[in-house]
């Protein structure tokens, strides 16, 4: 379910949302409570939502049962019928209740509306910034603490349009990325994982979050497979819903993961961290690079999956440089060094 992109209206429409707010269902508000939680770009419509809910909740409670209802209705039409003695009285202690009905109501409805303009005071929600390249280019963005960023085509960035001094620094990234990430921790915080919250930065990237104190890493992910290679620094990796340990990075290092199989450990190899930030100069330049470490690169960074026929080929060195930017032109070039014929299909690529 695609709740990231909901709407308010989404949400009111939502069952389980529904059972979450007026507490029908545990289930549904531990569900929702832990998904809030992780998506606070969503918290604004979800708060709306929930206003709304809890108006129509306190709109619906149930009226006085229907025999005291007909008896008051009884009581009244006495009172107006005409009698041998004055009405007055009667009539002005019928009004003094009806006008005390009144008077309550009003007093309910104006508390309403000056305790929600009071919510809304004490607990404003936040507001938040996207950034987005699209199809077939790149876009750098400064973050507000002064980190760089450089979106890959078709990626998207979300985050807090302001970050006060002492909070935590969270973006929420979609797609591809390069971070090079400013440094706040004091000289002698020098682990992630001893670091408080306020100096560290995390990326939120599909199941994976990326804690970092001030570094350069690059953020992979296509589909259900989230790939971190680290150039500088430390990163340290988690997964919000599991409870499996956390994974260090080392410079020069790869860690990847797979969402459709949740039960497989997060791995990590040592790889060439340089080629796999190539996209964002738009040349990869190599020097005495093995065809294996460059294929492996390849099916890394775009996904794809390389058929070699000849193993020899492998084994062979390469000195040279290959454009980025357009993947045919790439694989084109390649097979020009390599001086073999070239095919593609979808993501396979076939070196005959």
């Amino acid at each position: 379910m695609q709740y990231q992109y909901y709407s308010t209206e989404d949400f009111l429409a939502d069952e389980s949302f529904q059972a979450f707010v007026l507490g029908h269902d545990p289930a549904a508000g531990e569900h929702w409570q832990q998904w809030l939680a992780q998506h606070p770009p969503q918290e604004a419509a979800a708060r709306e939502a929930m206003a709304v809910l809890e108006l129509l909740r306190t709109a619906r409670r149930p009226g006085a049962p229907a025999a005291l209802r007909q008896h008051e209705t009884q009581k009244l039409r006495r009172s107006l019928l005409p009698t041998a003695r004055p009405a007055a009285a009667p009539h002005l202690r019928s009004s003094r209740r009806a006008w005390r009905w009144v008077g309550a109501l009003a007093v309910v409805v104006a508390l309403g509306l000056v305790g929600l303009r009071w919510w809304g005071r004490l607990a404003p929600a936040p507001t938040y910034a996207r950034y987005a390249a699209l199809p077939g280019e790149q876009r750098q963005v400064q973050l507000p603490d002064g980190s760089q960023v450089v979106l890959n085509s078709g990626s998207a960035l979300t985050l807090a349009a302001t970050w006060p001094a002492g909070q935590a620094r969270e973006v929420w990234l979609r797609g591809s990325a390069y971070f090079d990430v400013r440094h706040l921790a004091p000289a002698e915080v020098k682990a992630v994982p001893q670091a408080p919250d306020s100096v560290k930065f995390t990326v939120h990237a599909g199941p994976l979050d990326v804690a970092v104190l001030g570094t350069q890493f690059t953020v992979l992910s296509r589909g259900s497979r989230t790939e971190v290679v680290l150039s500088t620094g430390q990163v340290e990796l988690s997964r919000p819903q599991s409870t499996a340990a956390r994974l260090l990075l080392k410079p020069g290092e790869l860690a990847e993961y797979d969402a459709a199989t949740p039960a497989a450990p997060l791995r990590k190899r040592p790889v060439a961290a340089r080629l796999y930030s190539a996209w964002v100069s738009g040349q990869l330049e190599f020097t005495d690079l093995p065809v294996a470490d460059l294929v492996v690169m390849l099916q890394d960074a775009y996904g794809l999956t390389i058929t070699v026929d000849d193993p020899q080929l492998l084994r062979q060195k390469l000195t040279g440089a290959l454009p980025t930017h357009d993947l045919d032109g790439l694989l084109a070039a390649f097979g020009k060094i390599l001086d073999v014929p070239v095919r593609r299909q979808g993501s396979h690529v076939w070196l005959k």
